[in-house]
């Protein structure tokens, strides 16, 4: 068989490590070639390590760009400016980062040292209220979570102002006290990312399928795909699935300053599909 046209045997060797051909190595070129090209689609194997190699490219360059910036700023530092540094006075939020509202009495707000070396401050009333209604034991803005010495700190500083709230270390310590809140949140974030993997299938077909066949990976597999994820996640919170919805389809369409390309119109039918999926779920 005529291999002229086909890839070297180094990357035929690739891109059947890539999609699990057992013992591939003992196979002839022309074999393995004729078997990527009938069972595994190559020519979407050979666009897709492409597409790799070209992102993998992309970030040697930022990331010697940074590399060449960070050891300028290095030769730009003069030893006076290393020696006796002034120490920088910490800024405080005068915003609570959960209601938004001003700080209030400093001696009733939770002030929190982060190990980059900020400090954020917390009313205590509302932070109070978020850790016993999410059950979530974490730093809202980080996601850092807070130690037993940080919410016995809490604990006190909620007695001092007079709220009459129960334990937040109690309540970390209860196991039962939040078992269904967490399954249902897990449940949800769960539904979130299979309906996400979804979305970036989708766009993948529209950027590297040839247009019919991206139509018809639409139709017959994604579409159907994405409709059942977005029943069950729709089913269970409504509200959080129409926030899902809305940022898929900003998704879809990129940011505004480099949209997506979308030479065949289908980042418009598919965002339609999704916007018709949220209608339906609101009538």
């Amino acid at each position: 068989m005529e291999t002229r046209s086909s890839p070297n045997i180094r990357t035929l060797h690739r891109l059947a490590q890539q999609v699990g051909i057992p013992n591939f190595k003992k196979l002839p070129k022309d074999v393995l070639f004729v078997k990527l090209q009938e069972q595994y689609d190559m020519d979407r194997l050979l666009r897709t390590e492409a597409r790799r190699e070209k992102i993998d490219t992309l970030r040697k360059q930022k990331k010697r760009k940074f590399e060449d910036a960070e050891s300028s700023c290095a030769i730009k530092n003069t030893p006076a400016t290393v020696s006796n540094p002034r120490p920088k006075k910490v800024k405080l939020n005068t915003i609570d980062p959960i209601m938004f509202e001003p700080i209030g009495n400093k001696k009733t707000c939770f002030k929190f040292a982060r190990p980059n070396g900020t400090v954020v401050r917390f009313n205590i009333e509302s932070l109070v209220d978020y850790l016993l209604a999410s059950g979530d034991f974490n730093d809202p803005e980080t996601r850092i979570p807070f130690s037993d010495t940080d919410l016995a700190e809490i604990d006190a500083i909620a007695r001092r102002s007079g709220l009459n709230k129960p334990s937040v270390l109690d309540a970390k310590h209860n196991e039962n006290a939040f078992s269904e809140t967490k399954f249902r949140r897990d449940a949800l974030l769960a539904l979130e990312r299979c309906a996400g993997e979804v979305v970036t299938d989708i766009l993948e077909i529209i950027e590297t399928f040839d247009p019919d066949d991206a139509q018809m990976q639409l139709v017959m597999r994604e579409f159907p795909a994405f409709l059942d994820y977005y029943r069950q996640l729709r089913d269970a919170d409504p509200a959080y699935a129409s926030k899902c919805n809305a940022h898929w389809r900003l998704f879809m369409q990129g940011p505004p300053n480099r949209p997506n390309t979308d030479e065949c119109g289908l980042i418009n039918v598919v965002c339609h599909f999704f916007k018709s999926c949220d209608q339906g779920a609101q009538h």
